[in-house]
C-alpha cells in the first residue's frame, strides 16, 4: 500500500472539510465544488477597517470587563478571524486603532509580523 499517498489525499479532504465548516459559521453557502482538483475554495477579501471593528470591539468588551489596558498581539488576530496570509492588514488595522497613550511593545524590523504586540490603553483621559 501507498502510506504517503492515503495520507495526502486525507489531509486534502480535511482541508476541504474545514473550508465548509468555516463557511458555514459565517452563515455562508458552501460554493460549488471547483471544476478543478487544484483550485482552492476563494476566501472573500478582508478589510482592515473590518480588522479595525474587530480590535474595537475587543477593547470595548475589556473596558466593560473593567480592565485598564488590552494587550493584543498580530498572531492571535489573525487566527482568532480564520484569516490566511493578510498580516499586513492585520498589523495596519492594529496601528490605525491605537490611541496617544497606546504603545507598541514588540514589533519586528518589517512591521508586518504574527508577533507585533501593541498594549491598547482603555482608561478615558480625563
Amino acid at each position: 500500500m501507498n502510506y504517503e499517498k492515503i495520507i495526502v489525499e486525507l489531509l486534502s479532504r480535511i482541508k476541504d472539510l474545514e473550508e465548509k465548516v468555516d463557511y458555514l459559521m459565517d452563515g455562508k453557502q458552501i460554493p460549488e465544488k471547483p471544476t478543478s482538483k487544484y483550485m482552492t475554495v476563494i476566501r472573500p477579501k478582508v478589510s482592515t477597517q473590518e480588522v479595525c471593528q474587530y480590535i474595537e470591539e475587543l477593547k470595548e468588551d475589556a473596558r466593560n470587563n473593567g480592565e485598564k489596558y488590552l494587550v493584543l498581539k498580530a498572531g492571535h488576530i489573525h487566527r482568532a478571524k480564520n484569516l490566511k496570509n493578510l498580516m499586513p492588514i492585520v498589523c495596519n488595522a492594529m496601528r490605525q486603532c491605537m490611541g496617544e497613550r497606546d504603545v507598541v511593545i514588540f514589533q519586528t524590523p518589517s512591521g508586518y509580523s504574527s508577533t507585533l504586540e501593541i498594549k491598547y490603553d482603555l482608561e478615558d483621559e480625563e
